[in-house]
């Protein structure tokens, strides 16, 4: 599940004015922990859930009693891994698995710190490790990824050649497979199954076809990362591609979503940015962005920053800069998110 935090400290005030505007099959309220367990805030609470809200409990820990009235309300226990030890979070999960749900470590900065939540129990996280790089010598690098790269290059290339990439995808029987599943899945529903790579590549059309084996070869590239990496890259990609046609730049779609794609490959390859971009197809401007320059494409960068990091006045500001409706920015995030799910269940 995909959630969409509404941080509130005064609840009570607050959610039946906020809350239940809120996509329940979405959003999860994130319960703070200065919140007074009053009989009015947990009766607040009970009303979320029977409405069907999925509740979190922010900043728990052993030593402080005051949540536990709210406990058992909880579908999610947030646990900083900053201010509790890996013993401390083990204890957690023994003493709470068997009434809360779903576990989640936030402020996750390293890999070690990853594995560890993820060998105690904890199977949501937050923090910067998914999107921070840990570089690595350039000779580490498998060959995979970067024959996996040079693919792309070439999928992404202005004159695509139907019968060269035919020829790359019957050579790797996994990609035949992908390729057949995609295009027979729900999300096409053609009236006749597809049995054949070429016809397969015909009925996608090359719009079609640059994304659907962009995201195979890259889901490839991510095998042996945390699948959260994907998932992170996919909505950012999916999420921009939406934005173009908001800002006028409808026409440039392909490159948003690309950009979305790579914006994780420093992580991905262990490299700083810049090197990293040496390997991928990008126009000018694209790169640039990604690395930090303020651009029309690094605008709609911090959109989608603004929405992983909850930085509302970011995101009103730039609303209010480029005329746009805050309320349509957030249904396109929400289709991101569903589009996401659906392709990665084919992928």
């Amino acid at each position: 599940m995909k959630a969409l935090y509404n941080k509130i400290s005064n609840l009570h005030t607050k959610v039946t004015n906020l809350g239940y505007y809120l996509p329940r099959e979405w959003a999860v309220v994130e319960i703070l922990e200065d919140v007074e367990p009053l009989p009015e805030i947990v009766e607040a609470c009970k009303r979320l859930k029977r409405t069907g809200y999925t509740l979190a409990l922010d900043d728990f820990v052993l030593a402080n009693h005051h949540h536990l009235p709210l406990l058992a309300l909880a579908d999610i226990l947030k646990v900083d891994v900053r201010f509790t030890t890996p013993e401390e979070r083990r204890l957690i999960v023994r003493k709470f698995g068997d009434q809360v749900e779903r576990f989640l470590a936030e402020k996750t900065e390293t890999r070690e710190e990853f594995h560890e939540a993820l060998e105690a129990g904890y199977s949501l996280f937050q923090g910067y490790f998914f999107s921070r790089p840990v570089i690595i010598a350039r000779k580490d690098i498998p060959v995979y990824k970067v024959n996996a790269l040079r693919l792309i290059q070439q999928i992404n290339r202005p004159d695509l050649d139907l019968d060269a990439l035919e020829k790359v995808i019957k050579q790797d029987p996994a990609l035949v497979y992908k390729l057949l599943r995609y295009v027979n899945s729900a999300f096409f529903a053609f009236r006749h199954k597809v049995g054949s790579v070429r016809h397969a590549l015909v009925l996608l059309g090359e719009r079609e076809l640059r994304k659907w084996a962009t995201l195979s070869v890259y889901t490839r590239l991510t095998m042996k990362e945390p699948q959260e990496l994907l998932r992170l890259s996919l909505v950012r990609a999916r999420f921009l591609e939406l934005l173009a046609p908001l800002v006028g730049m409808a026409s440039e779609a392909d490159q948003l979503f690309l950009m979305g794609i790579f914006s994780v490959v420093d992580t991905l390859l262990g490299r700083p940015m810049a090197e990293a971009l040496e390997e991928v197809p990008l126009e000018d401007d694209v790169r640039e962005a990604l690395l930090g320059t303020l651009n029309r494409y690094r605008v709609l960068f911090e959109i989608v920053l603004g929405y992983e990091k909850a930085h509302w006045d970011t995101i009103s500001r730039i609303c209010t800069g480029l005329k746009l409706d805050p309320g349509a920015i957030t249904s396109r995030y929400l289709e991101a998110v569903d589009w996401t799910e659906k392709v990665y269940r084919i992928r």
